[in-house]
C-alpha cells in the first residue's frame, strides 16, 4: 500500500468517526478542509485528487491537537512520499535548516540585523527564501549560546546528578539567554552540565517530508547521545519540540518491535515492560512502574518499526527513556527536596501557554508548580485546544503565513482579554509568533526561575 492509499484510508475513517469536527475546529485547518472537501464530493460529485490531498497535508503542522495518531502518521508518510517523488522546492530546502540559518546569520550578527532591517535587502531575502513580506525577522544576538558555553562552561564537578544539555537550534542561535538560564539554574542546584557539540533534532526537516536529511540527523544524534547516556548522563531539553522529538517521535514503532522480539524469546503469555515513557502505560494496568503486556495484545499491534526503522530500536528506546524536559527534571528535583527554593519576591501577573509539544509528551504540568514557588508571581494558565500556528518555519512561508495567523487568532484573543504583564512559554517558535502578533514581553519559564535566583544573589 502506498502512503497516498493509506492517507485515503485514514480520511475515510475520519469521515466515519467525525469526533474531530468540533474538537479541533478552532485550532486545526486539516480536518475542516477534509470535511469540506468530503461534503463537496458528496453533493457536487467528483472525487478528491492527489493535488487536493497534498493541499490538505500541507496544512498539517503536527501540533498533536487531534486525538488520533494514525491520521498524523499517514499525513507524515504522505508528505515524505510526495517529497521523494516531486522533490522539495529550493526555498524550502534553504529554510528547513534552522541550524544553518543560525550559523550564517550569527556569523556577523550586526551586519545581518542591519541588512534585515533595511527595506530593500529584507525584501530580496524574503523573496529568495519564500518568506511572507509581513513576517518579522528575529534579531541575531551578538553572541550565540555555543560561544557563551565555550567561554563560561564549567568543568566537570563529579556531581551526583549529571545532564547532557540538548539546547536546540533556536536557543543556540536566536535566544541564547534561554539556554544560559537553563545551564545556570541546573548548576545552581548542584547538577553537572555537559553541553556536547550537537546537531538539529530533525523536526523541521521531518515536517517537510525530507526523509534523507531527517534520518541523517536522527541517526547522528542517536549514536552520539547514546554514548553520552552510557556515561551516566540524562539528556535534558529546554525546547519542548526537541524533547518531543527525542522522547516520542524517534521511538515510534520501537516499543512494538522490541516487545515482539521479547515474546519470540519466551513461551509465556505475558512480558514485563517499563511503564516510564511508554504510550502503553495509558491503556494497560501497571504495578511498581512495570506493565504486564499480554501476548494477544502485542499480536494485534501494527507490525512496523516506525519512520526510523533503519536505526537500532534499542538505542532509540534508550534515548527516549533518558530524555527529560527541563521543567520535568526540575520538578523531579523539587519532589525529592533537592531544588533550591530560596526565591526572592517577584510581583508579576503572567499568562502561561503550554505549547503543543508539551501536551504531546503527555506530561503533567511542570512549570506551574515551580513558578508557584516564587513569592508574588501570579500565573494564569491557558488551558484548552490552542495552537500558536507558527510551527517552526511554517509560519514564515509565504503560502502558510495567513493560515498561521488564522490558527493563532483564538489564542491571541484569549491572551489579550487577560492582559498580562508577561507571557511565559517554553516554545521559542511560539515566542516568535507572540513577538509577531503581540506587544507583550515573553520569557521562557526557566528564565523567570533564573531571575528569581539572581535577585537574591544566588547565582554569583
Amino acid at each position: 500500500m502506498t502512503a497516498e492509499d493509506r492517507f485515503w484510508d485514514e480520511i475515510a475513517k475520519c469521515l466515519r468517526c467525525g469526533a474531530c469536527r468540533e474538537l479541533v475546529d478552532n485550532a486545526c485547518l486539516v480536518f475542516p478542509m477534509i470535511f469540506s472537501l468530503a461534503e463537496e464530493e458528496r453533493y457536487a460529485g467528483g472525487k478528491m485528487d492527489t493535488r487536493e490531498l497534498a493541499a490538505v497535508a500541507d496544512l498539517c503542522n503536527l501540533c498533536g491537537i487531534c486525538p488520533c495518531r494514525d491520521i498524523r502518521s499517514a499525513i507524515l508518510d504522505f508528505k515524505t512520499e510526495h517529497a521523494e517523488r516531486h522533490g522539495l522546492r529550493f526555498n524550502v530546502r534553504m529554510i528547513e535548516s534552522v541550524e544553518r540559518i543560525g550559523k550564517l546569520g550569527g556569523a556577523f550578527p550586526g551586519m545581518t540585523n542591519a541588512l534585515l532591517q533595511q527595506h530593500t535587502t529584507r525584501g530580496i531575502v524574503q523573496w529568495f527564501l519564500g518568506i511572507h513580506r509581513e513576517r518579522q525577522f528575529p534579531r541575531f544576538p551578538q553572541q550565540s549560546f555555543d560561544r557563551w558555553w565555550r567561554d563560561h562552561g564549567a568543568p566537570s564537578t563529579a556531581a551526583e546528578r549529571k545532564v547532557a544539555y540538548f539546547a536546540g537550534c533556536t536557543a543556540r542561535y536566536l535566544f541564547p539567554e534561554v539556554a544560559q538560564a537553563t545551564v545556570e539554574v541546573l548548576q545552581k542546584n548542584g547538577v553537572e552540565v555537559l553541553v556536547p557539540e550537537q546537531r538539529c533534532c530533525g523536526m523541521p526537516t521531518l515536517l517537510e517530508g525530507d526523509r534523507r536529511k531527517t534520518e541523517a540527523l536522527v541517526r547522528e544524534n542517536i549514536e552520539k547521545w547514546t554514548a553520552i547516556v552510557d556515561q551516566g548522563y540524562d539528556i535534558l531539553c529546554s525546547c519542548p519540540t526537541c524533547a518531543y522529538m527525542l522522547k516520542v517521535v524517534v521511538k515510534a514503532g520501537a516499543e512494538e518491535h522490541k516487545l515482539r522480539r521479547l515474546l519470540d524469546e519466551t513461551d509465556g503469555d505475558f512480558v514485563e515492560w517499563p511503564a516510564q515513557g511508554s504510550m502503553l502505560a495509558y491503556s494497560l494496568p501497571q504495578a511498581g512502574g512495570i506493565l504486564q503486556v499480554a501476548r494477544k495484545y502485542v499480536e494485534h499491534m501494527p507490525d512496523r518499526n516506525g519512520y526510523f526503522a533503519g536505526i537500532d530500536p534499542d538505542k532509540r528506546l534508550k534515548i527516549s527513556r533518558s530524555t527529560y524536559d527541563a521543567g520535568e527534571y526540575l520538578l523531579k528535583l523539587h519532589r525529592v527536596g533537592d531544588l533550591d527554593t530560596a526565591f526572592e519576591s517577584c510581583e508579576m501577573a503572567a499568562v502561561y501557554y503550554p505549547p503543543c509539544h508539551v501536551r504531546e509528551q503527555c506530561m503533567e504540568s511542570t512549570y506551574g508548580p515551580l513558578l508557584d514557588l516564587i513569592p508574588g508571581f501570579r500565573m494564569d494558565v491557558i488551558n484548552g485546544n490552542y495552537c500558536c500556528g507558527n510551527a517552526g518555519i511554517m509560519g514564515f512561508k509565504k503560502k502558510f503565513h495567513q493560515n498561521s495567523i488564522k490558527i493563532a487568532g483564538r489564542l491571541m484573543s484569549t491572551i489579550k482579554k487577560r492582559d498580562p504583564q508577561l507571557i511565559t512559554t517554553e516554545c521559542l517558535s511560539c515566542r516568535l509568533q507572540f513577538q509577531q502578533l503581540t506587544l507583550y514581553r515573553i520569557k521562557h519559564p526557566i528564565e523567570i526561575i533564573r531571575e528569581a535566583y539572581d535577585r537574591q544573589g544566588g547565582l554569583g
